[in-house]
């Protein structure tokens, strides 16, 4: 069975990875905490607010991993052109889906238009979570192309992946629809809630499934 030996200086940009994921992870967690508080009744308008803030951090962090992670392998490839406008045009639109939700969250928690403000994020970050959702998994295929190893650890990672970008088409789709729905004014506050709900649980998804791919990558 094949072995990966990482090179030294590449080990700092794979921790760099872990680190970037995980904090995804972890705002991701922070948004299902928040939703699931303002659901209860706890100050509902601050809590969408600020985990619409979390979500669009993010997917700053997330893009900014993928992007460290694809100069890795086109480095270590040798081919800096492979897949460079596809990949970086998802990378563009994402962290752009980002910043546009980071701003309409500090502007909603300083009370302004907060509930359209909220619903229009929801639909910049369902949009953007359904356009960009194939980039972990592209990510994933073409590092074992480029590697030219197939052992099981790479397996279970691209699996793990693949069902997480699956799960991010479906929640981004519907938060979208949500985000539209409240939007016209049907019950805007929970609608916007429970998007940003399903939002938090697709991004701890997705962020956990990059975190342990790369930790297989460290051990394989």
């Amino acid at each position: 069975m094949a072995t990966t030996t990482l090179h030294p200086m590449d080990k700092p940009v794979e921790h760099a990875v872990v680190l970037g994921s995980s904090t995804e992870a972890l705002a991701g967690a922070g948004a299902v905490v928040l939703a699931i508080l303002g659901l209860a009744g706890i100050a509902p308008a601050y809590m969408v607010a600020i985990a619409a803030i979390a979500l669009g951090a993010a997917l700053i962090f997330n893009g900014g991993a993928i992007a460290m992670e694809y100069s890795r392998i086109m480095a270590a490839s040798g081919n800096g052109t492979l897949q460079t406008v596809e990949l970086g045009g998802g990378l563009s639109s994402q962290i752009g889906a980002g910043v546009a939700a980071v701003v309409l969250g500090v502007l909603a928690l300083l009370g302004i238009k907060p509930e359209i403000l909220i619903s229009i994020s929801a639909i910049v970050l369902g949009v953007s979570m359904v356009f960009s959702s194939g980039l972990v998994s592209r990510l994933n295929t073409l590092k074992i192309e480029t590697s030219g190893e197939q052992d099981v650890a790479k397996r279970v990672a691209h699996e793990a992946v693949s069902a997480a970008t699956g799960t991010d088409v479906l929640v981004g789709l519907a938060a979208a629809v949500l985000g539209v729905l409240s939007l016209v004014g049907f019950a805007p506050m929970t609608l916007n809630l429970v998007a940003m709900l399903a939002l938090g649980a697709a991004v701890l998804l997705t962020g956990s499934a990059l975190v342990g791919k790369m930790m297989s990558m460290f051990t394989a």
